[in-house]
């Protein structure tokens, strides 16, 4: 027999486990709307969530009331949940989303950071490169046309010969 003190410790702690279990959805939520995983590892990711949520609640009711099942334990885990949906839901919502609009600026900025000397290393490169290749344009495509000339030449010598013989 527990008393109402216990038995209302138990009914919060199944509360706060609720509370708990929907912020952990939410962010399975946002981590399947960035990654937008295929079917096996979906399956997975599933599975995974799933784990953590049993063992969330097992370590709620281990430890308010040493595993005892009671109506009001499921009843506080609902009402846990309806109160994050609620009344939580957006702030933390909009809190996490700005979180990760300043992680992905971090990161951006640490990709452009690391990037850098690359870029410099290609502009290197490439400058010169540019340069001769806008030289050398102009003697690259004469060049390629005398050489095909002969080619064209005699292209020119069988459609004209075709042309000439069929008339006739």
């Amino acid at each position: 027999m527990y008393s109402i003190n216990q038995e209302a410790y138990i009914f919060l702690a199944t509360i706060y486990g609720g509370i708990l279990i929907a912020f952990i959805y939410q962010l399975y939520k946002i981590f399947r709307s960035i990654f937008k995983p295929k079917k096996l590892a979906t399956t997975l990711q599933d599975a995974i969530f799933w784990t953590i949520i049993t063992a969330v609640a097992f370590y709620v009711l281990i430890f308010s009331n040493q595993g005892d099942l009671r109506f009001y334990n499921f009843l506080g885990f609902l009402i846990g949940v309806l109160i994050y949906e609620h009344v939580l839901a957006k702030p933390i919502n909009k809190g996490l989303n700005y979180i990760l609009k300043i992680a992905n600026e971090f990161l951006t900025d640490i990709w452009k950071l690391i990037i850098y000397p690359f870029r410099i290393g290609y502009c290197f490169i490439e400058v010169p490169y540019t340069y001769c290749k806008r030289k050398t344009k102009p003697v690259y495509y004469k060049s390629k046309r005398i050489l095909n000339m002969p080619h064209r030449i005699i292209n020119d010598v069988r459609k004209f010969a075709g042309n000439y013989f069929n008339k006739k």
